[in-house]
């Protein structure tokens, strides 16, 4: 590809993330970006951010149809996109576990919400609640697309982590009460 194709590609790359970038909270990372401190309207601890990232200049965070219809967000960095995150509330005989069972063959049990499973790629949690009045589960999961960062177990413990804290504060925000 020649240089001044390559320079296009770029910059239309960086103004559409930039369109795309929800500024939500930064915190200032190791990595030589600002690691955010919200993603989805959820707040989030960087800290537990931080080792789900790839090394890179900017990280940018993006509304993302999820395709269960519920609320997403994406987070790349540099372009890329690492983490993929989604918020659902079905009804209560939503089978969420048939879905886990081809996502997630290999995934064992996790202890987030009333029932979670998890790959060092992919860890979603569930829990019965109420949502306005009406009985919903409400499911959540995140996805790495990266498997940098340790060892698989490393890298599932660290997506786990994330997630134990995540998750009940995405069921706050979602309205989801016990």
């Amino acid at each position: 590809m020649r240089r001044g194709a390559l320079t296009v590609l770029v910059a239309v790359a960086a103004l559409t993330a930039a369109g795309c970038t929800e500024v939500t909270g930064q915190a200032t990372g190791p990595k030589g970006y600002e690691t955010p401190t919200a993603l989805c309207d959820v707040a989030i601890d960087p800290v537990l951010l931080k080792p789900l990232l790839i090394p890179g200049e900017e990280v940018a965070v993006a509304r993302a149809n999820a395709a269960s219809g519920g609320t997403g967000c994406a987070v790349s960095v540099d372009g890329r996109q690492v983490l993929a995150l989604e918020n659902t509330a079905g009804p209560p005989a939503l089978d969420y576990r048939a879905t886990w069972k081809w996502q997630m063959p290999h995934g064992t049990a996790v202890g987030i919400g009333d029932e979670g499973r998890g790959t060092d790629t992919l860890v979603s949690a569930a829990r019965k609640c109420a949502v306005g009045g009406q009985k919903v589960v409400f499911v959540s999961r995140a996805e790495r697309f990266s498997t940098q960062g340790g060892d698989a177990a490393a890298r599932k413990e660290a997506l786990t982590r994330f997630m134990a804290a995540y998750f009940p504060a995405a069921q706050k925000v979602a309205a989801c009460t016990v």
